[in-house]
């Protein structure tokens, strides 16, 4: 089996899987146990950027998004989200939602 065989069938198992916990009521969104996952990933990447690589390469890929010091921050530095609407001057919740989709963002292309 190649490798991009292999990823197919991981990502048809894992859409299973999500499919079958949001039907039997124990996932509210799709993208929930991603979330949960990269943020784990997240906190030993920033622990030892250098054991994870492929964290490195996704990192780098959002770099130019303008909230991209959202995920350092808080990750890495370890600075609450209500610390960090006030260093960008904005809701709370943009800060929450402008961390979970570059998190997502960062999830996805570590599996690419």
């Amino acid at each position: 089996m190649t490798e991009k065989e292999l990823q197919d069938v991981i990502r048809a198992t894992v859409a299973e899987t999500i499919r079958n916990l949001r039907k039997n009521g124990m996932l509210k969104r799709s993208d929930d146990v991603a979330y949960s996952e990269i943020g784990g990933r997240l906190y030993d990447y920033y622990k030892d950027p250098e054991a994870f690589p492929e964290m490195a390469a996704a990192v780098h890929k959002i770099r130019n998004d303008p909230y991209f010091a959202i995920i350092p921050q808080y990750y890495g530095n370890r600075v609450s989200i209500e610390a960090l609407a006030g260093m960008y001057g904005c809701e709370i919740s943009t800060i929450s939602r402008n961390k979970k989709r570059l998190a997502l963002k960062i999830y996805l292309s570590t599996l690419e």
